[in-house]
């Protein structure tokens, strides 16, 4: 019979490629990860990793491996929270984090609702963009996090939770009604916030407009979602965003809203999480309650399609 213990090293310098690396994510050290990982062959039979001076390689059986066992300390895990659960009722700690268009546009009654009914809970909430939010999971900093696309990397764990069409935002515009469609090949040249490259949105837009012809005068990088939807709202440059984030815009006086056509634009949200380990309960009811939020704005959009179909 396996080890959990033995399995539990050989997952995290798997995930590593590093026995240093692993020693410090798991708070233990070099020798003894290799001695147990060591065992575990041992136990096994057959050679889970390739060591060289500059890391180590898995084997097919080490590739294997991982995916058993990595299944198999989640389900362990789960019977130890949901029983937890049972006993104690729902309380803890959580950690989430969470894109900019989430945190504008659907956490504030998610949350409400969340603290009103699981008063034992404490909830944290980190902003972040992707990539800060990746790796925050894969060290696990979060129960989860929501990301655009579904990155992939080993230790986490990944399912789709919906998707969005990008909307060109900008100040009021006598000459483009609000919620007009546009055809951004159409416009002149455009003068754009957004955010650094190496976020996803960012470069998955820049593939677009590369693609369909976009012309674009200047883009000003900045990693700020606030003080974009501001500075778009006091000058000539506009922004690109997801419709979640602009539902708080749909009056249209402080900015004005253009869903994108011809193609159109949009993004993937992703749920993140450690797959190594389960949900803290109150993780997954408060990810329900976004969820929750993030349907009930998809309706506002549904409903303006329908008003342009008729």
């Amino acid at each position: 019979m396996l080890n959990i213990k033995q399995l539990m090293a050989f997952v995290g310098v798997y995930e590593e490629r590093s026995f240093s690396r692993a020693a410090k994510r798991l708070n233990a050290t070099q020798s003894g990860l290799s001695m147990q990982t060591q065992q575990l062959e041992q136990r096994v039979g057959i050679k889970l990793f390739d060591r060289s001076p500059r890391g180590v390689v898995p084997t097919f059986a080490g590739h294997r491996l991982y995916e058993l066992g990595v299944d198999l300390i989640r389900r362990l895990d789960e019977a130890d929270s949901e029983i937890r659960a049972l006993s104690s009722g729902i309380s803890g700690d959580i950690r989430i984090g969470l894109m900019p268009t989430f945190t504008r546009g659907v956490l504030a009654p998610a949350l409400a609702e969340f603290m009103a009914d699981y008063r034992n809970v404490k909830v944290s909430i980190l902003e972040a963009y992707s990539a800060v939010l990746t790796e925050g999971v894969a060290n696990g900093e979060f129960d989860f996090a929501i990301v655009p696309r579904a990155p992939h990397r080993d230790g986490l764990r990944t399912r789709l939770l919906g998707s969005d069409r990008e909307i060109l935002v900008c100040r009021p515009n006598p000459g483009l009604r609000h919620l007009a469609p546009v055809r951004l090949a159409e416009l002149p040249p455009l003068k754009l916030v957004l955010p650094a490259r190496g976020n996803a949105r960012r470069d998955a837009f820049e593939s677009y407009a590369e693609l369909h012809g976009i012309r674009i005068a200047t883009i000003l990088s900045m990693d700020a979602m606030i003080a974009t939807l501001e500075f778009v709202t006091h000058s000539d440059f506009v922004t690109i965003l997801p419709e979640t984030i602009c539902v708080n815009d749909f009056d249209g006086k402080a900015r004005s809203l253009h869903p994108i056509v011809g193609p159109v634009l949009t993004v993937d949200y992703a749920v993140i999480e450690p797959a190594r380990s389960a949900m803290h309960p109150a993780a997954q009811l408060f990810l329900k309650g976004l969820e929750v939020q993030y349907r009930k704005l998809n309706e506002v959009w549904s409903r303006y399609d329908e008003g342009l179909a008729q």
